[in-house]
């Protein structure tokens, strides 16, 4: 898996993607990875003897999602199964067997939020065109700072 400039994994872990019921290959492993951008699930090209012997193929990456397209995320608990994590897409449903469903959940929403907050603030952080600059007045000191700024330069005091 190739990540992107500010890309960082954030967990990763064996995980079994079940596909859906008129796939061929029922239950696909692989490695699950969450990023600061997108949720991806690699599965190794060939298995077993087979890749030893030819040298094998390179992984096939069978989801790879950026959060912001992510449109639901539950855990879906059985009577006798085990609790699957459950991540609508943009285009369907794929459920993936993990180790710890719940722990992912909170880890998805998580990183789903911190990747809000960054586009937030790289949209804030334009610089002005024509190279402008917008102060603002404390209001108790009467200090002068930029528009950008959370805190008075002069007294510390937020703005």
């Amino acid at each position: 898996m190739l990540l992107g400039a500010r890309e960082t994994v954030l967990r990763s872990a064996y995980a079994v993607l079940e596909a859906p019921a008129g796939d061929a290959r029922r239950r696909r492993p692989g490695v699950l990875y969450l990023t600061t951008e997108r949720l991806v699930f690699e599965a190794p090209g060939s298995r077993g003897a087979v890749r030893d012997y030819v040298g094998g193929r390179d992984p096939e990456i069978l989801v790879d999602e950026p959060l912001s397209r992510l449109r639901n995320l539950s855990v879906r608990r059985g009577r006798l199964a085990k609790p699957r994590l459950v991540v609508d897409r943009a285009e369907h449903r794929v459920v993936f067997d993990v180790l710890d469903p719940d722990a992912w959940a909170a880890s998805i929403t998580e990183g789903r939020h911190r990747a809000e907050l960054a586009r937030e603030r790289a949209w804030r952080s334009v610089a002005p065109i024509g190279g402008a600059v917008v102060k603002v007045r404390c209001r108790f000191c009467g200090g002068l700072s930029d528009e950008g700024s959370n805190r008075c330069p002069s007294c510390g005091a937020p703005l």
